[in-house]
């Protein structure tokens, strides 16, 4: 009796530490099929702000060229008004002066006094004309600095978005390398789902099915086709049809495979297993023996899990949702190696 517990201890703490963890690489594969599909969603996010980013200032930047343009003319123009009113005030200067020697030498006649009010009235304008000249060149300076800033603000803006559009470039080459090899990756998986589909056209498909789950191909077997009520030895029929799954996955080199044994709740315990989980692990073992099995497959890449009861297909509350939720799946995870190198360039 001892022996049989020992045993059974024994093959306890042997199924936990062959499944516990490879289970945790599993976990990070899938972690990591995650990481990529949320990385590509970003990229395409930060794609689409890239763009409306490039928007806004090739709408500032024309903005700008339309301001520096009006700017340009406006300055031109105040450059005339202010080269037209110096000519005025040089030309107003000239008359001055002849007047004023005139009236030196014509002092005491009536000629004079009327030269003299015009002399006046002529220096009143003058000063009128400084002061205009003045205002005209302090307005011409502004107008020059506002297009000198406004032609920096617009080579800024330009020189940003050069910046931004070879990053939105350098994004879009990226975000398309990356939905290339997830393509690459889904057409891959498409084809190893049809490969092992077509090598299990001769069993029953009642028992079977073989389909393709976030970017995962699942082979799933129910406990009928592979196992007795209660049982982890698998029958002939069974094992002939992992056998055919075996035969694919062998010329398969990238793909990493995961076995996992799945029960109902209905409590079990028979012999040296204890309870739905031992019997699940037990299960995998066996299944993951029989692919291992003169198949060339390399054992570095394959898993084998118990999950018991607690990752049901559908409810349990009905005879036909235990049977369904009894079953084995062979889960193939295509290899991420070249998208991460992908990330790791970028």
């Amino acid at each position: 009796m001892k022996s049989i517990q020992l045993t059974g201890t024994l093959l306890i703490i042997g199924t936990l530490i062959f499944s516990c963890v490879p289970l945790k690489q599993f976990k990070d594969l899938e972690e990591t099929n995650q990481q990529l599909t949320d990385k590509v969603e970003g990229l395409s996010s930060d794609k689409e702000l890239l763009e409306g980013r490039n928007e806004e200032l090739k709408e500032l930047a024309d903005r700008l060229k339309k301001q520096v343009a009006e700017l340009t003319a406006d300055t031109l123009r105040k450059g005339r008004e202010v080269s037209a009113c110096r000519d005025d005030l040089n030309h107003l200067r000239r008359e001055y002066d002849d007047l004023l020697s005139q009236l030196r030498s014509q002092t005491g006649t009536a000629d004079s006094e009327e030269l003299l009010a015009y002399l006046q009235k002529l220096q009143e304008d003058l000063q009128a004309r400084e002061d205009a000249l003045i205002a005209a060149e302090r307005d011409l300076a502004a107008r020059e600095t506002e297009l000198e800033n406004a032609i920096n603000e617009l080579a800024a803006a330009q020189k940003e978005l050069t910046t931004a559009q070879a990053e939105l470039e350098a994004q879009n080459r990226r975000l398309m390398e990356l939905e290339q090899a997830l393509a690459r990756k889904d057409s891959a998986s498409n084809a190893l789902r049809q490969a092992i589909a077509d090598a299990l056209t001769g069993f029953d498909q009642s028992q079977l099915k073989v389909h393709i789950k976030n970017g995962k191909v699942y082979v799933s077997m129910e406990e009928k086709l592979l196992f007795g009520s209660g049982s982890y030895q698998v029958s002939a029929e069974g094992a002939s049809a992992i056998r055919q799954v075996a035969n694919v996955l062998a010329e398969k080199t990238d793909i990493n495979i995961m076995i996992e044994g799945h029960t109902d709740p209905v409590p079990y315990r028979s012999g040296v297993l204890l309870d739905n989980w031992d019997l699940s692990v037990k299960r995998a073992t066996s299944v993951t023996r029989i692919l291992l099995e003169n198949s060339g497959v390399d054992p570095s890449r394959v898993i084998a899990a118990g999950r018991g009861p607690y990752v049901p297909l559908v409810s349990n509350d009905t005879t036909e949702g235990k049977r369904k939720n009894r079953r084995t799946e062979i889960i193939l995870t295509p290899r991420l190696d070249q998208i991460l190198d992908i990330l790791e360039t970028n």
